[in-house]
């Protein structure tokens, strides 16, 4: 379909008071060779509005709006059956430069090219309706990727998840205490992951990788391609979403040396307090 394009520019925000409007006018009309070229003291009213539904109605089909900025006012200046193309006068220029400057007037015009040229050139691309999968990667087989993992299938979606150890429970499955979860919240509890991981590991929607890697991760939302290494093994499969569980690292404590972290032997990070806690050492 030929296009039409209709420029519209609005005098309005200091915009008017700033830039020689029919100076701009003649670059949209003899430069670009726009078919209608129009200006309001304020485009976004209802009169505004209504002068370029009309120009729609005749014919214009590739509208230009040099007004405000493009995140502002986005419901206003969407028109049925044409596309929009948004000129920043406001923001980009008046606002921000000296205004009846004559390098103000010149970066004006050039936003209104671009904005010709764009409405123009572009087109809108053809909508399609995607194959979405929906099978969701959890990365991680801590105490959160479990948690996702079974809210996952219980929700009635197959679940990969990926653990680089050989067992599931992350950083809580090395620890022996966890914080009070229930009243009166006075004493430590027990860390227990067992009925946990056993939940994950009967469930027949979550599909289990122990001592795996992902080594490649490919497409896009609703289609990812993932490859994992297991074992001297790989496997390759796609999903549709992915959860990254993968936990934490400790800070290095070797750069601690000022506090006497490797040179006296009582001072250890809080990781290798709760690891002798957990093995009975203290």
């Amino acid at each position: 379909m030929e296009k039409k394009v209709a420029v519209y520019i609005c005098k309005g925000c200091d915009i008017g008071a700033s830039l020689d409007v029919g100076a701009l006018s003649k670059v949209a009309t003899d430069e670009c060779n726009a078919a209608i070229c129009r200006d309001h003291e304020c485009l976004c009213g209802d009169a505004g509005r209504e002068m370029i539904k009309q120009d729609v109605r005749e014919g214009a089909n590739a509208l230009v709006v040099a007004a405000c900025s493009p995140r502002f006012m986005t419901d206003v200046f969407m028109f049925d059956g044409c596309r929009t193309e948004r000129v920043n006068l406001r923001e980009h220029v008046v606002w921000s430069h000296e205004p009846n400057d004559e390098d103000t007037q010149m970066l004006a015009d050039d936003y209104l090219r671009m904005g010709v040229a764009r409405a123009k050139k572009a087109e809108v691309p053809d909508s399609f309706e995607a194959e979405i999968n929906k099978t969701v990667l959890v990365v991680g087989g801590g105490v959160t990727g479990m948690t996702a993992a079974l809210d996952a299938a219980g929700a009635g979606y197959e679940v990969v998840l990926v653990e680089r150890e050989e067992e599931l429970g992350g950083w809580a499955g090395k620890f022996k205490y966890r914080f009070p979860l229930s009243a009166p919240y006075r004493e430590l509890e027990l860390v227990d992951l067992k009925p946990r991981i056993e939940a994950v590991e009967s469930n027949e929607r979550i599909k289990v990788y122990k001592g795996a890697t992902v080594g490649r991760i490919d497409g896009q939302p609703g289609q990812f391609d993932v490859a994992v290494k297991a074992n001297g093994s790989s496997a390759e499969f796609r999903v549709g979403a992915i959860v990254q569980a993968t936990g934490w690292k400790p800070y290095d404590a070797s750069k601690l040396g000022h506090l006497g972290y490797g040179r006296c032997p009582n001072v250890i990070t809080n990781v290798e307090m709760e690891e002798l806690i957990a093995s009975g050492r203290i």
